[in-house]
């Protein structure tokens, strides 16, 4: 870097660090702005003219159309003189209620209605047939018939036959009724049960007329739905009423019979034998679960003893107390062979004596185990007759049970079905005498709250107003053209705007995967597609860096940029992956200590991290997890208190970065933003090499100069700058010719 920004030379800074250079822009304040749009008069004042007369001119010969407006209410009070259901249920006051009422109102067979109660069949306005059409010139009648003449020729396209009086008659009144509901307007009162009911039309009396005719045919057609629905109902009811009734009389004769039949007057069961039943069967099922249980065990030991492993089967059986003497005697004469064994040698009269004994020792347990044995072999004897002799009690109680139910299972099916059918009989029979009540009483469930009034003005055009709107448009589409002509962007958008202004190598255009991955998660994108442009774009930026110093081991990489949500950690994360799919020893290293990020992208909950470490509470060892998708090594951080915001500066950082260097071929280390907090400069210290992340099209060109500065002032290894986050189809329509441009461009070259 051989230029300076705007002079700047930072205090005592080595000739070899290098300087930025490039330049901010101009300085946008109130008088430069002012300036620039006095010296652009001439096209602010052709925007505001174009915009005014052509809406001037079109608002002229517009033709000024009346809207006229009626309420109508949604009202499910009623005074309930006598209490009965009704047969179509009240609306109910819900949002969900008066949005379907609304489709009701735009309905045709309410438009319909409107047309034969007004006649609008006869009405120009909405019967195309009786406009006067405009009278041809022999100009568009002869082309007109030359065009009839080429699609009989060409096509053998013949006239349609001519339509009868009755199809054309239908064809006009569906246009008419076609035409109502494109005029009218419904729309709910926000909040309310009200509803809007508006309609257009060049006649102002006339729209005040049909828009009143709208709401009282809404009300019609309510109170028809109700009264049609009673009247089929009270029919249904009746004729429904005579096969229930020779129901319920047939049910209770086939009652009577059976008591008559079977000789039951009344039965009410045996619950003493039923209460008996139950208890045998939860006997049984403790006595099913003690043998299991002991047949379990004895087969336990017997494996044991089978397999010469005697001593595991004395464990089993441990919980006698003579067992366990014998075991504490075992262990007693073992420990002292072992220490005889290390004194004499195995023919020595001590060492058989020892030995002796302890064979003799094993021997009483294993005749002990032996007993305990058969002693559970009598035991699983004694519950295997007790379970037999239970099932034996429960098939003779089973036995009576069934004889004594059996007889009253088919009287209480005979009595539920006659019950049903009398319920369901009544039933009927009072909902018919409450129908035939309510043919008289019925009233709609809306109300018209407000008359549609004779509109004063036209609702369209608002001339003045559309003037006017479009006059101060075109007057800012002009400030803003001026100010796209003159001003220079203020970001970053492709490798040489960014080379320019901080004098660094560009290393890279990694695109933003937001928009291509659609629900898949982002932290996982690029080892589920491995061959996709982000992926690709990380391998780029990988080999650019290592072979941005070949005579030197690049160990150490520092990952930060001048504000947070520039894509750091991420950018950090895929680093890191693109090395380890390299088959090296990874480790990335999360160091914001105040607002981590890697653990949450990566679904991790360490108990320990990098914070613990530089406390001395926790070892690397300890701390360092798994990145759950790839070979990385991960030294998660995680939030600290205000008073451990000073660990980076201690003398456990060094040491850690050399510990990472002898233990890792490459550590990547996760930085804070520059300018907010002073550890990304601290961290940089210890980097071989530190990548300066900036977010396409958004980080300030301040921001970014102000950040390296401050990297440059602690004497930082910068390799290059990283373009983050770039939307590769706006970056491919700028065609700057990069390498962004190919992405945007041929994104079938890749997987993504």
């Amino acid at each position: 870097m051989d230029k300076v920004i705007d002079g700047y030379v930072p205090a005592a800074a080595p000739q070899d660090r290098g300087l930025l250079r490039g330049r901010l822009g101009r300085e946008a304040d109130l008088r430069y702005l002012l300036r620039t749009l006095w010296r652009r008069r001439i096209l602010l004042v052709a925007c505001l003219l174009l915009a005014a007369g052509t809406t001037a001119v079109v608002v002229s010969g517009i033709t000024p159309v009346y809207t006229a407006t009626a309420q109508v209410m949604l009202d499910t009070r009623r005074p309930r003189v006598i209490d009965l259901k009704d047969v179509l249920t009240q609306l109910q006051p819900q949002l969900v209620t008066v949005i379907s009422e609304v489709e009701v109102l735009r309905s045709r067979t309410i438009a319909q209605r409107v047309a034969d109660t007004l006649n609008l069949y006869d009405d120009p306005e909405f019967n195309p047939a009786l406009r006067t059409q405009p009278e041809e010139s022999d100009l568009v009648r002869t082309v007109t018939a030359l065009w009839a003449e080429v699609k009989t020729a060409v096509f053998g396209a013949k006239e349609p036959p001519p339509l009868d009086e009755e199809t054309r008659r239908k064809n006009i009144r569906a246009a008419v009724v076609s035409g109502l509901g494109g005029r009218l307007g419904v729309a709910p009162v926000p909040q309310s049960l009200v509803i809007r009911i508006s309609f257009n039309s060049i006649s102002a009396e006339k729209a005040a007329r049909i828009a009143n005719a709208f709401a009282d045919a809404y009300v019609v057609e309510q109170l028809e739905t109700k009264f049609e629905a009673v009247r089929k109902a009270t029919t249904w009811l009746n004729a429904r009423l005579d096969s229930l009734r020779d129901a319920v009389a047939e049910s209770e004769r086939q009652v009577v019979a059976y008591r008559a039949k079977a000789g039951l007057v009344e039965s009410k069961g045996q619950l003493g034998s039923q209460q008996k039943l139950a208890e045998l069967n939860s006997q049984l099922v403790i006595a099913q679960s003690k043998r299991a249980e002991t047949e379990a065990r004895i087969s336990r030991i017997e494996t044991l003893l089978k397999g010469s492993r005697g001593g595991e089967a004395g464990d089993e059986v441990l919980d006698t107390p003579l067992v366990q003497h014998l075991k504490e005697q075992e262990a007693q004469l073992a420990r002292e062979a072992s220490d005889l064994a290390s004194r004499y040698a195995e023919r020595h009269p001590l060492m058989l004596k020892v030995r002796a004994e302890l064979a003799q020792i094993r021997s009483r347990i294993a005749t002990e185990v032996d007993r305990l044995v058969q002693n559970l072999r009598g035991e699983l004897a004694v519950l295997r007759g007790r379970e037999s002799g239970l099932l034996g009690q429960i098939r003779d109680v089973e036995i009576r049970v069934l004889d004594q139910n059996q007889a009253e299972v088919r009287l209480r099916e005979l009595e539920r079905e006659a019950q049903a059918n009398r319920a369901i009989y009544e039933a009927f029979l009072s909902r018919f005498k409450e129908t035939g009540e309510q043919e008289q009483i019925q009233q709609a469930d809306v109300r018209v709250i407000s008359q549609a009034e004779v509109p004063g003005a036209p609702s369209y055009p608002r001339s003045r107003l559309l003037i006017g709107g479009a006059a101060l448009l075109g007057l800012i589409l002009g400030t803003v053209l001026v100010l796209v002509l003159e001003q220079l962007d203020n970001t970053f958008r492709n490798r040489d705007q960014l080379e320019d202004a901080t004098g660094l190598p560009a290393l890279g255009l990694i695109p933003a995967i937001t928009s291509m991955q659609g629900r898949r998660r982002i932290e996982s994108y690029m080892i589920d597609n491995p061959a996709s442009s982000f992926a690709e774009a990380f391998r780029i930026t990988w080999f650019s860096l290592k072979h941005s110093m070949p005579d030197q081991d690049l160990r150490v990489v520092a990952v930060t940029s001048s504000v947070p949500e520039e894509g750091k950690s991420l950018t950090a994360l895929s680093l890191a992956r693109t090395a380890a799919n390299l088959s090296m020893r990874v480790i990335l290293v999360d160091a914001d200590l105040r607002r981590s990020t890697v653990a949450a992208m990566l679904n991790l909950k360490p108990e320990r991290g990098l914070a613990d470490v530089l406390a001395g509470q926790a070892t690397v060892e300890e701390a360092v997890v798994k990145d759950p998708y790839s070979r990385l090594d991960v030294l998660t951080g995680r939030p600290v208190k205000p008073q451990q915001f000073d660990l980076l500066a201690s003398n456990g950082l060094t040491g850690l970065i050399e510990r990472l260097r002898e233990t890792y071929d490459v550590v990547v280390i996760d930085c804070p933003p520059v300018l907010p907090l002073a550890d990304a400069q601290m961290l940089a210290q210890f980097a071989d090499r530190t990548v300066f992340c900036v977010r396409w099209d958004k980080t300030p060109r301040e921001s970014v100069v102000s950040a390296l500065r401050m990297l440059l002032d602690v004497n930082a290894n910068i390799a290059g700058t990283l373009l983050t986050r770039v939307n590769v189809r706006k970056h491919a329509r700028y065609g700057y010719g990069d390498i962004g441009h190919y992405y945007g461009h041929y994104r079938s070259y890749y997987a993504d």
